[in-house]
């Protein structure tokens, strides 16, 4: 029993099991079988997707060490050893011939190849039958033991193990190939989205030069900064070539230094940026940005009026384990937000932050202060 034992601790070793080699892993069962066993004949077979035939993987001759395949076995012209594997875990033949399970198959296989006794087991793998491998005894009658018996059923686990493993590798390989064209379907998405959106800017631009009043020139400047902020966010899927990831701190910079650009002119704003990295979903990135836009844009055109004092506006970014806190503020004179008509749009930064699962705390005593607080994974 011990040598059994040996034999399946090294077949379970085998690189070509684990890489799910099926054909190389054959060979290697077949030809330890036949030697381990003495026998004369070593068989694979596996179904075909209906199955109705058995198609050879490969046939070992011991005498000639070497390998074949043999002609397909039709359910067609053997119905009553198919009926046999599909029934039982093993079958056992001590006399071929003489069996009625092997009656379809004395003149067409057994004599052919002049076989005495042999053990059949089938192949199964997620309790449907797969396939079959055969041990074959040539010359004298043998007369299988227990011990020999449950051999070749450990090796025709093995062999199931093999074949699984290669399905899957199959499997995984199409979810890769999958996947790879989902990527590159949503590249060209965002890409479109990020053409898209210029060209919405450029339209806004156009149409705030044609207005003739400056509300209107100023309601489609808002407009625009609140579309270049989510603009932003496809630039960067498309540069950093992520589908679905947007480094924050990076986003913030470039929107802030947008933002000074478009309504900091001849102001002298110190701009005090404490950003951490931090890398968030797609989903949160967008509805930050539009709240980073109204805050940081109410703050650019109401804070800095007083003329002997230091304007600062400061952006703070940390990330702790599970939570991104995000905190605007300016030191300009504040405001009542149930009083003044230039609010910030406080019922806009709640729906986005509700949106992201946030929470967001307003303070306007000694210039505006905005602190939002979202988890992130």
């Amino acid at each position: 029993m011990m040598k059994y034992i040996e034999v399946i601790e090294e077949l379970s070793e085998s690189k070509h099991l684990h890489q799910g080699d099926v054909l190389k892993f054959s060979k290697e069962v077949l030809k330890t079988a036949a030697l381990t066993l003495n026998c004369e004949r070593t068989n694979a077979w596996l179904f075909n997707k209906g199955r109705t035939v058995l198609k050879s993987i490969h046939s070992y001759s011991s005498s000639s060490n070497d390998f074949k395949r043999e002609a397909d076995l039709s359910n067609d012209d053997l119905p009553n050893y198919f009926n046999y594997l599909t029934k039982n875990r093993i079958i056992v033949s001590d006399n071929a011939m003489s069996e009625e399970m092997n009656t379809e198959l004395v003149d067409t296989y057994l004599k052919p190849n002049k076989i005495r006794s042999m053990i059949d087991v089938p192949l199964r793998s997620e309790g449907e039958m797969i396939g079959v491998i055969c041990f074959e005894a040539v010359g004298d009658e043998h007369h299988w033991t227990d011990e020999e018996k449950k051999f070749t059923q450990s090796l025709a686990q093995l062999f199931s193990i093999a074949i699984e493993t290669n399905q899957k590798n199959l499997y995984r390989r199409e979810l890769e190939r999958t996947i790879k064209q989902k990527e590159v379907l949503l590249y060209e998405i965002n890409h479109r989205v990020k053409n898209n959106m210029s060209v919405i800017i450029g339209l806004i631009n156009l149409q705030r030069h044609k207005s003739k009043d400056d509300y209107h020139q100023k309601v489609l400047e808002e407009l625009k900064e609140k579309i270049y902020s989510m603009a932003i966010v496809q630039n960067h899927l498309h540069n950093n070539k992520s589908l679905v990831k947007v480094e924050l701190r990076r986003y913030l910079e470039e929107l802030i230094e947008n933002l000074h650009g478009s309504y900091g002119h001849g102001k002298e704003i110190k701009l005090q940026l404490g950003l951490e990295r931090a890398v968030i979903d797609i989903s949160k990135g967008i509805p930050i940005g539009l709240i980073a836009n109204e805050v940081l844009t109410n703050s650019f055109k109401y804070a800095f009026h007083q003329q002997d004092k230091e304007h600062i506006l400061k952006v703070q970014l940390n990330r702790n384990q599970d939570e991104i806190v995000l905190i605007f503020s300016d030191n300009g004179p504040g405001f009542d937000p149930g009083k003044t008509e230039t609010g910030m749009g406080m019922e806009l930064i709640q729906d986005l932050t509700e949106q992201i699962s946030g929470q967001v705390l307003f303070n306007f005593e000694k210039g505006a202060k905005v602190e939002i607080r979202f988890p992130v994974e």
